[in-house]
């Protein structure tokens, strides 16, 4: 009987540790400030920030509005993300690159002045990213909503990929 109970007592115990290891490969960090850098013909290179310094209260966030140029094409854009609550900034974009398989980012236009976005990257299972797209320019004015999710449920459905969202942060865009 004593043997059961030392047994039990130490499964237990085992267990118990077990469970409380934490797993900081999901780790969520915290994000104030997402960069867009786009580039493209006529010389055409500049970043667009929306930024939440204190990281908490969205409501006093700041959003660039981009504006690009008429006449603009071969747009890229690679996305920046950054914690700068942290002395050094910390850049977070090459830590969502290395764990690729775990992040999706999506985007969502309205309006006319972006007509497409296409995806340059993919994870290392070839499904889509989202840190590098090519965007094709329309006329006027609209908004580009992009939403980084943590550990999407599927990358084959881009309108619901499920998973826990890291940001969530909409670009008012105009062609000039």
């Amino acid at each position: 009987m004593i043997k059961n109970i030392a047994f039990f007592s130490l499964t237990a115990l085992v267990l118990g540790f077990s469970a409380c290891k934490k797993d900081t490969a999901t780790q969520q960090e915290l994000i104030t400030k997402v960069i867009v850098h786009l580039q493209g013909s006529n010389g055409f290179n500049e970043e667009f920030a929306w930024s939440d310094p204190d990281g908490g209260d969205i409501s006093n966030a700041v959003v660039d509005d981009i504006i690009i140029p008429a006449g603009t094409t071969d747009i890229t854009c690679h996305i920046h993300v950054l914690d700068e609550s942290k002395s050094p900034t910390e850049d977070l974009t090459s830590e969502i690159e290395g764990e690729g398989d775990v992040h999706l980012l999506v985007y969502k236009i309205s309006g006319t002045a972006v007509s497409m976005i296409d995806y340059n990257d993919t994870d290392g299972n070839g499904k889509p990213l989202g840190l590098d797209t090519k965007w094709t320019a329309g006329t006027g004015t609209g908004s580009v909503n992009i939403v980084l999710h943590h550990q999407p449920v599927t990358k084959d459905d881009l309108n619901n990929p499920g998973g826990e969202i890291d940001f969530d942060v909409t670009f008012p865009v105009s062609i000039q």
